[in-house]
């Protein structure tokens, strides 16, 4: 299985805490881990997926609001995953290519399927495909919740009067720049792709990443983190046009006195839920032909 994440980003113990992070913030931001809609539709006892569950904290905290809930992760690496012995026995994590098609045995198992933030292991084609293995998994009535960023239309905002953002937007903007390709979809595509997979309603949210103030300098320090990580694996491998090492630490340091000033990052978040249509029986299935 080719991990195109790992072009771009890292897999390591940094990573762990950076995504963890990045969790908790879009979390207070969007303002729930599953939609109302989502939510209302559960069963006593629903099957959940999540998606490139990376560490598998979102299950984590899916499982303190539904603990009598089966929590399934899948990932195209285990390299994040926590150890076995710390998980709850109904949360389980195990590898997954959501490029490929799914299982048989996985058809139709769940009640949610959950992806967040994929856009780096994503290439322009990938999305579509993505999205009709996933809808596999679902069963009639499910729901596929997916959420997206909008990293192209970034901001780089001053929070006071004499704030700083220059070191910020210069890192942003590199970063955004290798990666535009991919930034392009998912976040604005993902609506109609569920629907071209036959999902029906599809619903959608809208969010800002600063909706809660006090949660801009958190996400600002771990969006600049994701910018030197990247930009330090670029130098690694000796990447055209990457910076060199004391460069890269001048960067950081300015950076810093960037956040600490109280610059910060600004992006748009959008969720998109689609329900899989649910199968008439055979009799019904007459019935409704009939136009009764």
């Amino acid at each position: 299985m080719s991990d195109v994440y790992t072009d771009n980003m890292t897999r390591n113990d940094s990573e762990v805490q950076r995504l963890d992070t990045q969790l908790d913030y879009i979390n207070d931001n969007i303002g729930y881990l599953l939609h109302p809609a989502v939510v209302a539709s559960l069963p006593p006892k629903p099957q959940i997926a999540d998606i490139g569950t990376g560490t598998g904290k979102f299950l984590l905290l899916l499982r303190e609001q539904n603990p009598d809930a089966i929590l399934d992760g899948y990932d195209i690496s285990p390299k994040l995953y926590p150890q076995e012995s710390t998980l709850p026995p109904n949360i389980s994590l195990s590898v997954l290519d959501m490029k490929q098609p799914a299982p048989k045995e996985l058809h139709g198992k769940y009640d949610v399927v959950h992806a967040r933030l994929l856009v780096a292991a994503m290439l322009p084609t990938d999305w579509a495909i993505v999205v009709r293995n996933l809808t596999e998994l679902l069963k009639p009535g499910g729901f596929l919740q997916w959420e997206e960023c909008d990293f192209l239309g970034v901001k780089y905002l001053r929070g006071l009067v004499d704030s700083k953002v220059e070191a910020i937007r210069f890192m942003g903007n590199l970063f955004s720049d290798a990666l535009r390709e991919r930034s392009e979809h998912g976040w604005c595509t993902l609506p109609r792709e569920m629907r071209d997979a036959g999902l029906n309603p599809v619903l959608t949210d809208v969010t800002a990443s600063d909706r809660l103030p006090e949660t801009r300098k958190t996400l600002t320090t771990n969006v600049t983190g994701l910018f030197f990580s990247w930009a330090r694996m670029m130098t690694e491998r000796g990447a055209p046009g990457a910076m060199t090492n004391d460069r890269l630490d001048e960067m950081e340091k300015k950076t810093s006195e960037d956040v600490e000033s109280g610059g910060y990052v600004r992006y748009e978040i959008y969720v998109a839920c689609g329900r899989k249509p649910w199968e008439l029986s055979g009799a019904l299935r007459g019935v409704h032909l009939l136009g009764l």
